[in-house]
């Protein structure tokens, strides 16, 4: 079934589809690799780029293979892997099937969408965080190179490190504390000091560069909303990982929710969810952290049973 997906992604002419994810990457690539400046680099709909280069430059493999959308082929292997590493062969199958019986799943890899493929191995790093116990105290300096790393792909990709960690951090020593976030945020700046370098006016005050086009849905009164909701999931999973990832995902749906309703009321357009003015396929952010709590409830009921056997 995922090699039909992929067949059929390959067959569609990507110009044609109505979606510029796909091409706000490969023409960012295409403009760096012949020397002109990546983020002046419009989609085939005419949009400008919105990721950030580490995601940017993951996905330079795949553009010399033709299609940047077959990512999503590298990142579903990766969160199979991680299942069956983290949990066990049934557990990994049950969340490839799942996978597959989403439509959302499915859209991703027709469009060659990257957005799943973001959490999928988003998702996939917090398993394997939480599997050999990397914490904060033990590895404050490398865990926050990491979230300044996955930081750099898109903002929203820190939210799922957020959940996890604001707890063990609020309880860190105060030298950690303070410079963690310092960590997380260098190296976040590093990896657009060679663009900005190239271009500092195109990358800070373009009306279109990417901090705008990542942030200019939200507005401040969404984050004292949900800032203090997102802080009370991330302090109340109580060491579960299927209920940290039940928890992620509320927060990522709330942050579109909120999001949206917030703008719909500012532009009295209510009728407008499915227009193009507003992307319900952000709400796919969420789509493996609901199939891992899924999994663990599956996983720990079958533990039970053995127990009691």
């Amino acid at each position: 079934m995922f090699l039909s997906l992929l067949v059929i992604q390959n067959s569609i002419d990507p110009y044609s589809i109505q979606v510029d994810r796909w091409s706000a990457i490969h023409n960012f690539i295409y403009n760096l690799l012949h020397g002109q400046y990546p983020y002046s680099a419009q989609t085939h709909l005419g949009g400008y780029g919105s990721p950030f280069p580490v995601w940017q430059l993951f996905h330079i493999p795949f553009y010399f293979l033709g299609n940047v959308g077959l990512s999503i082929a590298l990142a579903t292997l990766v969160f199979y892997c991680v299942i069956y590493v983290v949990y066990d062969k049934a557990m990994a199958c049950y969340s490839f099937l799942l996978l597959l019986l989403s439509p959302a799943f499915v859209y991703e890899v027709l469009v060659r969408s990257d957005l799943i493929t973001n959490f999928l191995l988003v998702a996939s790093i917090i398993l394997l965080l939480s599997k050999y116990h990397v914490t904060i105290n033990s590895h404050y300096c490398r865990l926050a190179i990491l979230c300044g790393l996955v930081m750099c792909t898109r903002l929203s990709a820190i939210i799922p490190f957020f959940t996890y960690y604001f707890r063990e951090y609020i309880q860190a020593k105060w030298s950690i504390r303070i410079s963690f976030p310092i960590i997380v945020l260098l190296v976040f700046a590093i990896s657009f000091l060679p663009f900005l370098l190239w271009d500092s006016e195109m990358l800070l005050f373009f009306e279109y560069n990417p901090f705008v086009l990542q942030s200019r849905q939200g507005n401040v009164l969404d984050f004292i909303l949900f800032i203090p909701i997102g802080i009370f999931l991330s302090l109340n999973w109580k060491d579960n990982i299927g209920t940290y990832a039940l928890h992620t995902a509320y927060i990522l749906i709330l942050l579109v929710v909120v999001t949206f309703v917030h703008n719909m009321y500012n532009n009295n357009n209510w009728d407008q969810l499915f227009e193009s003015a507003y992307d319900i396929t952000y709400f796919n952010m969420c789509l493996p952290f609901l199939i891992v709590a899924i999994i663990n409830t599956i996983h720990y009921d079958r533990h039970l049973d053995t127990i009691s056997a």
